[in-house]
């Protein structure tokens, strides 16, 4: 059996690691992502780490609901965005001695 002909012809698919899953496991594994979200106010990580998936994500496609899962890393994910752009540091301005006082005059 190919993997076209098992995969879910349904409104709601998966997609697990780039292959559809077959229509039964793709209903299941929706079940266990919106009861999740709902117990646990749209947490999506903590249902990917729940379930052994290392991303996981959401997307409407042809008029399907597809869940895709990630079981495994294929890229590192991208480092924190900064909000502005690290500086080099400032270099320190050797300490001038000031100028001589003169007595009676005012600036």
């Amino acid at each position: 059996m190919s993997v076209t002909s098992a995969r879910s012809e349904g409104r709601l698919a998966v997609i697990r690691d780039g292959v559809d899953l077959p229509e039964d496991q793709a209903r299941a594994l929706w079940r266990a992502y919106s009861e999740h979200m709902e117990r646990n106010g749209e947490d999506i990580d903590g249902f990917a780490r729940s379930h052994g998936f290392v991303a996981v994500r959401t997307e409407h496609r042809r008029g399907r609901a597809v869940l895709f899962v990630s079981s495994v890393a294929s890229l590192p994910p991208p480092p924190p965005r900064q909000s502005r752009p690290s500086r080099a540091p400032a270099k320190v301005r050797e300490a001038a001695t000031p100028p001589p006082k003169v007595a009676g005059r005012r600036r």
